[in-house]
């Protein structure tokens, strides 16, 4: 079986467990998730004895363990992290794991914890014949408002849409920074003793963001959104002055970010959609969405034109040239001609 985690839980629900359990993909707090639920779904008092751990050990070794009956007579689970001959070109060892999902010891498990796997190997085929495979790609960017959200649940935590985005900005499509930054709130939210309901005022959050990604993000993303350029340059300029040394790059990210949801929403919009037509291509929370479309419909084409603009303030910046300078020109670009396109589509 290939599938999620809501698999693998379905899997581990019924009286008889997988006999192998394959955690693979770059998306890190999903393999720790995987992990875990396998983890937890031991009775409490039999998980200090009946799991076990072989990451630095030679595969035999583990291979041993998981076909060695529980004195106990209850389930073991033998965790193995990178192993040899799934990772690697490693005959002898792919050999010992074949082996070891063909012929299982009922009771227990074989949990295959990697990075990333060759899905033609016979042994794969073999895990997702016999046993459970759990995809853990790493999220798209723009998958990640929604894999923030469900990660933020698991923590106990609400997060509202502007919070939602703001860490999604912050963190791009790097799940283990996302997860760490979750965490970071989580905290936040237990400092005076007690959880909020919603945590939705990115003000009080921005501060725990990554450096240099947060500062400043809905003044200036709101007045590029609304073509107010005036504003939109203020508060470029507060953003650079508070940021650090690499500030241009990170600030030239986001600003790329808004350019490609723009030109995404527009695409949407000129093909005659509504909110939940570029909800569909954002794949964001329906309040972005609405803020997103109604900007297409303001400011048309200009998503594309600050995209072309961001690369152009790429260029310079690697080249030595001033964040300033670059990054004043991706912001005019939002609004270039905007007058023009707003009454021709109003009309």
């Amino acid at each position: 079986m290939v599938g999620r985690l809501a698999e693998l839980r379905k899997a581990l629900g019924g009286e008889r467990w997988p006999p192998v359990v394959l955690v693979a993909g770059q998306d890190e707090e999903a393999r720790r998730i995987a992990v875990k639920t396998v983890v937890e779904a031991l009775p409490e008092e039999d998980r200090s004895i009946a799991v076990e751990s072989f990451d630095d050990a030679p595969l035999a070794r583990a291979i041993d363990a998981v076909r060695t009956p529980s004195l106990l007579g209850g389930r073991r689970v033998v965790i193995v992290r990178e192993p040899a001959g799934l990772v690697d070109a490693d005959e002898t060892a792919r050999a010992l794991l074949l082996g070891a999902v063909r012929k299982p010891v009922t009771q227990n498990v074989l949990v295959l914890v990697a990075d990333k796997v060759d899905g033609r190997l016979a042994v794969v085929k073999e895990i997702v014949k016999c046993g459970v495979r759990v995809d853990c790609a790493r999220p798209k960017e723009r998958e990640m408002p929604a894999w923030i959200e469900q990660r933020a649940r698991e923590r106990g935590l609400r997060l509202g849409p502007r919070v939602v985005q703001a860490v999604a900005e912050a963190v791009g499509d790097d799940p283990a920074l996302g997860a760490r930054e979750l965490d970071k709130l989580a905290l936040f939210a237990r400092d005076d003793g007690k959880r909020p309901a919603v945590i939705d005022d990115p003000q009080a959050v921005e501060d725990l963001l990554r450096p240099g990604r947060a500062v400043g993000a809905f003044e200036l993303e709101d007045a590029l959104l609304d073509g107010r350029t005036g504003p939109a340059l203020v508060a470029l300029e507060t953003h650079l002055a508070r940021g650090g040394v690499t500030d241009g790059l990170a600030l030239l990210g986001r600003l790329a970010g808004i350019a490609r949801r723009l030109s995404m929403a527009d695409e949407a919009v000129a093909g005659g959609g509504n909110d939940d037509d570029v909800r569909a291509a954002l794949s964001c929370h329906p309040f972005v969405a609405k803020k997103y479309a109604r900007a297409a419909r303001r400011l048309g084409h200009c998503g594309a034109r600050a995209l072309a603009a961001c690369v152009a303030a790429d260029g310079a910046l690697k080249s030595g040239g001033a964040a300033h300078a670059a990054l004043s020109r991706v912001v005019l670009a939002f609004d270039g001609g905007g007058a023009s396109r707003r009454s021709s589509r109003s009309g």
